[in-house]
Protein backbone atom coordinates (compact mmCIF):
# COMPACT_ATOMS: atom_id res chain seq x y z
CA UNK A 1 0.00 0.00 0.00
CA UNK A 2 0.65 3.31 -0.67
CA UNK A 3 3.68 4.78 1.60
CA UNK A 4 4.06 8.42 2.80
CA UNK A 5 6.17 10.89 4.92
CA UNK A 6 3.15 12.33 6.61
CA UNK A 7 2.05 9.50 8.58
CA UNK A 8 4.16 7.17 11.01
CA UNK A 9 2.60 4.04 12.75
CA UNK A 10 3.08 3.31 16.63
CA UNK A 11 3.71 0.00 16.19
CA UNK A 12 4.68 -2.46 13.47
CA UNK A 13 0.95 -4.16 13.38
CA UNK A 14 -0.29 -0.70 12.57
CA UNK A 15 2.01 -0.60 9.92
CA UNK A 16 1.40 -4.04 8.58
CA UNK A 17 -2.58 -3.74 8.79
CA UNK A 18 -2.04 0.06 6.70
CA UNK A 19 0.50 -1.76 4.15
CA UNK A 20 -1.80 -4.78 4.33
CA UNK A 21 -4.76 -3.59 3.43
CA UNK A 22 -6.02 -4.98 6.62
CA UNK A 23 -5.82 -8.22 7.76
CA UNK A 24 -7.33 -8.72 10.69
CA UNK A 25 -9.16 -11.99 10.90
CA UNK A 26 -10.02 -11.43 7.17
CA UNK A 27 -11.64 -7.51 7.90
CA UNK A 28 -10.41 -5.22 4.92
CA UNK A 29 -9.85 -1.14 5.89
CA UNK A 30 -12.58 0.90 3.96
CA UNK A 31 -10.67 2.42 0.50
CA UNK A 32 -12.31 5.57 2.11
CA UNK A 33 -10.64 5.55 5.21
CA UNK A 34 -7.21 5.61 3.57
CA UNK A 35 -7.66 9.10 1.78
CA UNK A 36 -9.64 10.65 5.23
CA UNK A 37 -6.14 9.04 7.22
CA UNK A 38 -4.02 10.59 4.84
CA UNK A 39 -5.58 14.12 4.50
CA UNK A 40 -5.08 14.74 7.88
CA UNK A 41 -1.62 13.49 8.16
CA UNK A 42 -1.42 15.38 5.42
CA UNK A 43 -2.54 18.95 7.65
CA UNK A 44 -0.56 17.71 10.06
CA UNK A 45 2.30 17.83 8.75
CA UNK A 46 2.01 21.03 6.90
CA UNK A 47 0.53 22.67 10.16
CA UNK A 48 3.37 21.39 12.88
CA UNK A 49 5.71 20.18 9.88
CA UNK A 50 6.04 16.48 11.36
CA UNK A 51 4.09 13.54 10.27
CA UNK A 52 0.97 12.64 12.16
CA UNK A 53 1.49 8.93 14.12
CA UNK A 54 -1.28 6.59 13.84
CA UNK A 55 -2.27 4.56 16.75
CA UNK A 56 -5.34 2.50 16.29
CA UNK A 57 -6.74 0.73 13.32
CA UNK A 58 -8.26 -2.80 13.36
CA UNK A 59 -9.60 -3.62 16.66
CA UNK A 60 -10.85 -7.16 17.13
CA UNK A 61 -14.04 -7.68 19.36
CA UNK A 62 -12.07 -8.69 22.41
CA UNK A 63 -10.18 -5.47 22.29
CA UNK A 64 -13.33 -3.58 21.90
CA UNK A 65 -14.56 -5.29 24.91
CA UNK A 66 -11.39 -4.74 26.98
CA UNK A 67 -11.53 -0.82 25.92
CA UNK A 68 -15.59 -1.00 26.66
CA UNK A 69 -16.27 -3.30 29.76
CA UNK A 70 -19.72 -1.88 30.40
CA UNK A 71 -21.03 -1.48 26.95
CA UNK A 72 -20.70 -5.21 25.86
CA UNK A 73 -22.94 -4.88 22.67
CA UNK A 74 -21.01 -1.43 21.47
CA UNK A 75 -19.91 -2.05 17.93
CA UNK A 76 -16.63 -0.02 16.78
CA UNK A 77 -16.02 0.99 13.26
CA UNK A 78 -12.50 -0.22 14.52
CA UNK A 79 -14.26 -3.74 14.46
CA UNK A 80 -14.93 -3.39 10.52
CA UNK A 81 -11.99 -1.24 8.86
CA UNK A 82 -13.83 1.94 8.86
CA UNK A 83 -11.74 3.77 11.78
CA UNK A 84 -8.27 5.04 12.56
CA UNK A 85 -6.98 6.87 15.63
CA UNK A 86 -4.03 9.54 15.20
CA UNK A 87 -2.12 11.06 18.60
CA UNK A 88 -3.21 14.32 19.59
CA UNK A 89 -0.63 14.34 22.56
CA UNK A 90 1.45 17.33 22.44
CA UNK A 91 -1.36 19.67 20.22
CA UNK A 92 -2.58 22.85 22.10
CA UNK A 93 -6.57 22.15 22.31
CA UNK A 94 -7.02 25.17 19.79
CA UNK A 95 -4.98 23.42 16.79
CA UNK A 96 -6.76 19.85 17.88
CA UNK A 97 -10.35 21.80 17.23
CA UNK A 98 -9.28 23.23 14.00
CA UNK A 99 -7.84 19.64 12.91
CA UNK A 100 -11.17 18.22 13.83
CA UNK A 101 -13.15 20.78 12.02
CA UNK A 102 -10.90 21.08 9.06
CA UNK A 103 -11.90 17.04 9.01
CA UNK A 104 -15.65 17.45 9.25
CA UNK A 105 -15.83 19.72 6.77
CA UNK A 106 -13.82 18.08 4.46
CA UNK A 107 -15.75 14.74 4.71
CA UNK A 108 -18.92 14.44 5.24
CA UNK A 109 -19.93 11.48 7.25
CA UNK A 110 -22.40 8.71 4.87
CA UNK A 111 -24.30 6.93 7.33
CA UNK A 112 -25.95 7.67 10.71
CA UNK A 113 -27.52 11.13 11.08
CA UNK A 114 -25.72 13.16 13.64
CA UNK A 115 -22.41 11.54 13.58
CA UNK A 116 -18.98 13.22 11.89
CA UNK A 117 -15.66 11.78 10.20
CA UNK A 118 -13.27 13.20 12.38
CA UNK A 119 -13.67 13.49 16.65
CA UNK A 120 -10.95 14.48 18.96
CA UNK A 121 -11.89 12.91 22.58
CA UNK A 122 -10.55 10.77 24.93
CA UNK A 123 -11.81 6.92 26.16
CA UNK A 124 -11.18 5.94 29.51
CA UNK A 125 -8.36 7.10 30.60
CA UNK A 126 -6.20 5.40 27.70
CA UNK A 127 -5.67 9.42 26.40
CA UNK A 128 -7.23 12.00 23.87
CA UNK A 129 -6.80 11.42 19.95
CA UNK A 130 -8.34 12.14 16.92
CA UNK A 131 -10.75 9.40 15.75
CA UNK A 132 -11.47 9.18 11.75
CA UNK A 133 -14.37 7.13 10.64
CA UNK A 134 -16.15 6.17 7.34
CA UNK A 135 -20.25 5.74 7.72
CA UNK A 136 -21.51 3.10 6.44
CA UNK A 137 -22.75 4.17 3.35
CA UNK A 138 -19.81 5.19 2.14
CA UNK A 139 -19.04 3.42 -1.25
CA UNK A 140 -16.54 1.00 -1.18
CA UNK A 141 -14.99 0.18 -4.71
CA UNK A 142 -12.03 -2.37 -4.90
CA UNK A 143 -8.66 -1.51 -3.52
CA UNK A 144 -6.10 -0.97 -6.53
CA UNK A 145 -2.78 -3.08 -6.53
CA UNK A 146 -0.68 0.60 -6.41
CA UNK A 147 -1.98 4.20 -6.39
CA UNK A 148 1.46 4.11 -8.81
CA UNK A 149 0.31 4.79 -12.11
CA UNK A 150 2.32 3.64 -15.15
CA UNK A 151 1.72 4.76 -18.59
CA UNK A 152 0.73 2.76 -21.38
CA UNK A 153 3.09 4.03 -23.97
Amino acid sequence: MYRTPYLVFKSARLESEWSGGGTQKGVGLHPALYVVVLAAAHWHYRTLGKPAELTCLLRTPEEQKAIYPDRRDFRSPHEFGRAADLRTLGLSPETSRLWEEWLNLTFSYRGKAGARTALVHEVHGLGEHLHLQIGPQEAAPKMPESFVLHSVT
